[in-house]
């Protein structure tokens, strides 16, 4: 079996290829092109492989097009998020959301147990998350707040469907496969038909930033569904949530975005919220 330590580094691993997979997508004015461009990869990586890996059962594949269709959502709603909101404001809400609703959910319906040591952890994590989105301009964007909460909506969904799907698998690396390679074939559809201009010249800058984003989308999530494996689905998501501190920093020194002393406080509360986690996994 796996350390927690493990497991645990391997989750801020994840959280990091994650805040970057953010920064490349808001960072580029063809934000659209470059998602697609992550599901082009996604299906390069994957597709050479499908002869070796072995196919779900029929129940499984219910937690994988459940799943996929969710993504494609998911996709399309962060790509016009950040059109209307800064990735310091609208990423904080939608994964500090996200968790909140996983561990609420996990709690109430007994997928998981959960401790109040990691209640507490779990809980620091989201105040902080949710400080953070506070720490800027009082104009808010209702437009990218809306689309924020939807994202941490679909977030939360998709992590539950695939927390329980990988546990039923029979091969847990199979799941993970199989949801990888048509994770990103329904927004990648909508994209090819919403962008056919585009795609004849498309620019070495957006085939570069779109397959780094693809390989660190296939890292993030792929790391992070493993994880749910071995530990608690609420837990994962708490910790994999210390993204939101590289985000907004990510945000501060690379995209410009304002800069304030409570974002910093703020981040400390998200790394003390994940501290506690560590200590009561």
């Amino acid at each position: 079996m796996y350390s927690t330590t493990s497991i645990f580094i391997i989750v801020l691993f994840a959280a990091l290829c994650h805040a970057s997979w953010s920064l490349a997508i808001k960072s580029h004015r063809e934000s659209l092109t470059i998602m697609g461009m992550t599901s082009i990869t996604e299906i390069i990586v994957f597709l050479p492989l499908v002869f070796f890996v072995p196919l779900p059962s029929a129940q499984i594949w219910f937690f994988i097009l459940i799943s996929v269709a969710l993504h494609g959502l998911y996709r399309l709603v962060v790509v016009y998020s950040y059109q209307f909101g800064d990735l310091s404001f609208v990423y904080p809400i939608a994964r500090g959301g996200s968790a909140l609703l996983i561990t609420l959910i996990t709690f109430l319906l007994l997928i998981d147990e959960i401790s109040i040591m990691g209640l507490l952890g779990i809980f620091t994590v989201c105040i902080g998350i949710f400080l953070i989105s506070r720490s800027q301009k009082k104009f808010i964007n209702k437009k990218a707040f809306i689309l924020a909460v939807i994202t941490s909506i679909l977030i939360a969904t998709y992590s539950l469907i695939d927390g329980i799907g990988v546990r039923k698998s029979e091969n847990g690396l199979s799941y993970i496969f199989w949801m990888l390679l048509l994770n990103g074939v329904p927004v990648l559809i909508y994209i090819l038909l919403k962008k056919k201009k585009v795609w004849p010249n498309i620019s070495k800058d957006i085939l570069f930033n779109g397959f780094s984003a693809g390989l660190l989308a296939i890292l993030s999530y792929g790391l992070v569904v493993w994880s749910m494996q071995h530990l608690e689905i609420a837990y994962v998501s708490s910790i994999r949530e210390s993204s939101i501190v590289i985000a907004t920093f990510m945000g501060v020194f690379l995209l410009g975005e304002k800069a304030a002393a409570k974002r910093v406080i703020s981040s400390m509360i998200v790394l003390l919220g994940v501290t506690i986690l560590y200590f009561e996994i």
